[in-house]
């Protein structure tokens, strides 16, 4: 099972390089193109094609970084790279967008002639480039499927690996709306002379990239500050802990999360008699992992508490 592991671990990182080479190459031409074009959708495009970037950047960290081993210094390893490089991306978005919506002001205000047919080229070709990263994604996530299928304690085990997999293609899915809108943009221009088209389409795409970026802010920072996991009931676990035979307190309960999917849990949990311990927590332990997908937790078992007024039912 690990020799398979790492095969389908690595077939996922060269996909991701793949598309992560494309994206940055055709990065850097939309933006050269938006300065000699005078297209300012273009470069609006390309901040949205650094999203994608961005995104697959963080897929292509979280799947390197999680098969480093902790270390003394680190010993939850290097996870919190995905979330300090997410945090930096959505920053920059953030001031992209803010740029590209100043700029269209002053254009439209004071409209710059635009070359539609390079603008038209240059967004046909990044549609193009879309499409191919839509279907090298696609079919990453189709082949982990027909794997975990044949495999079941094998799809657990790369979950996780494959939101960020997931995560990645719909950011492209994004941009390819963005390519499209830059398309029509440079062909109303060329129908009609209508310049303002430019800046209207760069409005739109940077309104776009703006609750993408925030989300990511928040999600970052959500993670950062060591809340509780959004897709996790705190009041759930613990009646789930009242729950197993045996338990009859639950003290200091506390959840986070290491790195986007990756919870953690610790908690202080009074038994009726300590002769049960090691029963109670092989239950909690398998419950924590089956039914909330926690498998970093540490419990503290104990026969008194001397805080009872803080045990919560």
């Amino acid at each position: 099972m690990d020799s398979l592991r790492e095969k389908l671990t690595l077939e996922r990182i060269k996909r991701l390089k793949i598309v992560l080479c494309l994206t940055a190459i055709y990065l850097i031409v939309e933006i050269l193109a938006g300065i000699l074009t005078g297209s300012l959708a273009l470069i609006a495009d390309a901040g949205h094609m650094l999203a994608d970037a961005g995104g697959v950047g963080l897929a292509l960290v979280a799947t390197n970084f999680t098969r480093r081993p902790a270390t003394e210094k680190r010993t939850y390893g290097y996870y919190r790279m995905e979330i300090l490089a997410s945090l930096t991306n959505s920053v920059i978005l953030l001031l992209i967008s803010a740029y590209i919506l100043y700029e269209a002001y002053l254009r439209i205000i004071a409209p710059t002639e635009v070359e539609s047919i390079p603008m038209l080229t240059v967004a046909a070709i990044g549609l193009g480039i879309n499409l191919s990263s839509m279907l090298i994604l696609k079919g990453d996530h189709s082949h982990h499927q027909l794997r975990s299928n044949k495999n079941g304690e094998h799809a657990n085990s790369h979950h996780d690996e494959s939101l960020n997999i997931q995560g990645a293609y719909l950011e492209v899915l994004s941009d390819t709306l963005g390519s499209g809108g830059v398309i029509a943009a440079s062909l109303i221009i060329y129908a009609t002379g209508f310049f303002l088209a430019d800046p209207i389409v760069s409005i739109g795409l940077a309104i776009f990239m703006v609750p993408r970026a925030w989300k990511l802010l928040n999600k970052s920072i959500h993670i950062l500050m060591e809340n509780v996991p959004a897709n996790i009931s705190q009041q759930e676990i613990k009646s789930a802990l009242f729950g197993v035979k045996g338990v009859t307190g639950v003290f200091d309960l506390h959840i986070w999360s290491i790195s986007s999917g990756m919870n953690a849990l610790s908690v202080h949990i009074v038994v009726f008699s300590t002769n049960s311990s090691q029963r109670v927590l092989q239950e909690i332990n398998s419950l924590l992992e089956n039914k909330f997908r926690i498998s970093h937790s540490t419990i503290q078992v104990e026969r008194y508490h001397h805080d009872n007024g803080s045990c919560l039912r």
